[in-house]
This record gives structure tokens, sequence and C-alpha cells, in this order.
């Protein structure tokens, strides 16, 4: 499918959310048609949770997205805990077929959509289904994001060889600095990584505390990525009628 990109990561918490935003942010700044899809997402305590604090909810601020929320996250779990085992306890039953037929039928093929996964590549979505599975159905260009932290090279590598293993040529990694005082670990961490594996480096994320009301922050931290190599690898702009 073209027009797309698919955003893992290399394990939860490493700010595929982030990366979201922002790229969500920079794409409303260049006036870019596009949509954003969380397919699952869990730890969404309520209604209010959804609506103020969940991912889906940071992307659709950031990117002024006019979707219902219930339109970006079609699935919703109450625990914080893999898709698959929220739905597990929740009693809730949802199938591979319903998964993607959800996520397909919100896509638009002539603007470009974003789709953010759950956790790493391995992480289970439905019965015998996990993320990786997820962005061999949909084929859309796949970026990887990663922390600059102790054992992150170890994580990364292991991520980008099983991609390509499973014939998946990711596009790119961003590295995204999780702390404020980066040591030898985080400030090596890109020229670690490309000695092995010459991947190519869409960004480098400064550490960012607060991003909620400041857009500032989210200028800053576009300016971070390369924008413009990622929309060449992603996205065919519909043609001037």
């Amino acid at each position: 499918m073209n027009n797309g990109l698919f955003i893992t990561g290399t394990d939860t918490g490493v700010g595929k959310t982030m990366v979201a935003a922002t790229l969500a942010y920079a794409l409303q700044q260049r006036q870019i048609d596009f949509g954003y899809i969380k397919p699952m997402e869990s730890g969404i305590s309520s209604p209010e949770y959804l609506a103020q604090e969940s991912d889906a909810a940071l992307v659709k601020k950031a990117g002024a997205l006019p979707e219902q929320l219930e339109e970006i996250v079609p699935f919703t779990f109450e625990e914080p805990l893999a898709p698959l085992l929220a739905a597990r306890r929740a009693g809730i039953k949802i199938t591979k077929e319903h998964l993607v037929n959800s996520i397909k039928e919100r896509i638009n093929p002539t603007r470009l959509t974003i789709v953010e996964g759950a956790g790493g590549l391995l992480a289970p979505l439905c019965d015998n289904y996990l993320i990786l599975d997820l962005i061999k159905e949909l084929k859309f260009p796949t970026l990887v994001v990663c922390r600059t932290a102790l054992g992150s090279v170890n994580h990364t590598l292991l991520t980008l060889d099983r991609l390509r293993h499973e014939k998946i040529d990711p596009i790119g990694i961003i590295a995204n600095n999780v702390t404020s005082t980066p040591g030898i670990a985080e400030e090596t961490f890109t020229s670690q990584l490309t000695e092995f594996n010459p991947i190519t480096v869409l960004g480098n994320l400064p550490y960012m505390k607060n991003l909620d009301n400041d857009f500032s922050n989210w200028r800053k931290l576009a300016a971070h990525i390369d924008i413009k190599t990622l929309l060449k690898l992603t996205y065919t702009p519909k043609p001037q009628e």
C-alpha cells in the first residue's frame, strides 16, 4: 500500500508516540493531508483518560486531526498490558481479520496514513498475530524508534535483523534521548549502531520533558527529524487537478 508509514519500536516506552506526534505536528504545519491510526491502546482507564491523556489524544492534538478518538484508536483496553493479554482479561475476542479490516477501512490511499504499533515487533495483538504480522499485512514503509540508552544497540540491531529476515527493509530509525543527563552510551549510540548496521538515521531527538501545551517544543523536536527524506520514502502527493 502506498502513502503510509508504520511506526514500530524496539520495545514499549521507547518514544513511538512522541515520534508520531512530532511527525503529526510537522505534517500539519506543512499542510499535508494525513491520518493517524493507533489500532490498539491499553491502559485506557476511562473516557476522560482517552480524551485527555491517551497516546491517541496526544497525536490528535499535535496534528490538529479532525477525526474522533474512537476513529483513531478502534480498540482500547483498561489494563496497561500487551493488547492480547488485556483483551483476554477483559473477556474480549478480537480476530486478526477484525483488526486488519478495522485498520484498512480507515486508510485513505490519497493521503499519508501513519500507523503506530504497540510495544516491539513481537508484541502479540491477537491469537497467533503479532505486530510483525500487521507490518507484513499493511506493507507500509517501516520506521523503527529506539531509545539511546545502555542496551539499546543490542535491542535495535535485533529489531532491524528480524525485519530484514522477514524481507522488510526499514526506511530508517529515529533515536530518542530519554534522559536529561546523557552519558557515554547515549552520546555514542548512533555511531555504535551504524558501525554494525548502516541504517539511515532519520532523526535523533533531544530529551524533552514537557510537550502537551508548548508547541514551540514540538517545533524543536521536528527540527531534529529529516522530514523531507521521510516524505520522499512514504508519500506521493495527489496530482493537482
